[in-house]
């Protein structure tokens, strides 16, 4: 840890209840320029301090956010507040937040019992953060508003790679391997797409819009702790936004298919069945869900993080890798979610 970032750690920590003078630093994560993480060892116990890439009004809601969900059960590390009440402190125009510190292990995806705890535990995210109001009225992003327009960009961008390579006199092995499948993802985009017209998205939409429910947006095993009382904790708010609980049980099925090399219906069914236990959604909303999952977003990713280079570190071979094990995995969907929407019903009932 450098002296500046050092002075400025412990002039953010004087603003809070916390005997400054009796602390240890250990940097939890590697340090950027713009977010660091460290945990605060005091005679009094311990903290986690974080300086944050955020502005004011984000951070107040976020604060919020998590006061709301800890209030209605949710397990999620307090906000601790300073010396004068305030959710965060500015040093120098960067804003630190302190929370309470948990500890435990990660959940593991291939333990029936975690992968439970992990349905069940965004199930009550969900759950608790119904009826969420910011105080400050600010909404920092509402995601519920953009899906139907981002998924059709999203078709249109891989319609456009398909004709610049189409077009190119050299094609490499990712380049061939993604014009040999891109056609079969998108007639997924086009058939994910046709489901969201449908009435009863709107209608489910437009409950979302009067009553809020957040969505997490990385509800994952790296932003998860089991603690020794086995209590799911989850962690990072930064990316709370408005929508529809697809979008998180979507990102969470993806994460868990793609460990599993393919799409497991009995997996998926167990995975949905501990969730309606807690949040409970009716046939309607989990044909919408059928329809979120359909959208080929895995490969999507990994073809435009290649061509869009946002991976400059990754070699060749590890960006073909990855675009063979995504469409390995989206491929499986097709026998899949049909078959869901057959079983549905051992899920609702």
């Amino acid at each position: 840890m450098s002296h500046t970032s050092l002075k400025n750690a412990h002039l953010a920590l004087s603003a809070y209840p916390i005997n400054s003078t009796m602390v240890k630093f250990r940097p939890l994560k590697k340090k950027t320029t713009k977010k660091s993480v460290w945990e605060i060892r005091t005679n009094k116990g311990t903290y986690i301090l974080k300086k944050v890439p955020l502005d004011k009004d984000r951070i107040q809601f976020m604060a919020h956010a998590i006061d709301y969900l800890r209030t209605n059960g949710v397990k999620t590390p307090q906000v601790i507040r300073t010396k004068t009440g305030e959710v965060f402190t500015n040093v120098h125009d960067e804003y630190y937040i302190v929370f309470e510190a948990v500890h435990g292990r990660s959940p593991d995806y291939k333990k029936k019992h975690d992968l439970k705890k992990i349905m069940e535990g965004v199930g009550h995210f969900h759950k608790g953060s119904s009826g969420f109001r910011s105080p400050i009225g600010y909404y920092p992003s509402f995601l519920l508003d953009e899906r139907k327009s981002n998924y059709e960009k999203r078709y249109k961008r891989l319609l456009e790679l398909k004709k610049i390579r189409l077009e190119s006199l050299s094609l490499n092995e990712f380049d061939r391997l993604f014009l040999k499948t891109v056609d079969t993802f998108l007639k997924q985009c086009k058939s994910s797409l046709s489901l969201f017209d449908k009435e009863s998205y709107d209608t489910w939409a437009e409950t979302i819009h009067k009553n809020i429910n957040l969505c997490h947006q990385d509800y994952a095993e790296n932003n998860l702790l089991i603690t020794p009382d086995s209590d799911l904790y989850v962690f990072d708010m930064d990316s709370l936004t408005v929508d529809l609980p697809i979008r998180d049980i979507r990102k969470i099925l993806n994460k868990v298919m793609r460990k599993e090399a393919e799409w497991n219906l009995d997996i998926m069914l167990r995975m949905l069945k501990d969730y309606q236990r807690v949040n409970p959604l009716s046939k309607e909303q989990y044909e919408i869900l059928g329809a979120e999952l359909m959208f080929p977003h895995l490969f999507y990713d990994q073809a435009t993080t290649y061509y869009y280079k946002r991976q400059n570190n990754w070699s060749e071979e590890k960006h073909v890798m990855k675009l063979k094990n995504v469409i390995s995995t989206e491929m499986s969907k097709d026998k899949v979610l049909p078959a869901f929407l057959q079983r549905m019903n051992e899920v609702i009932d």
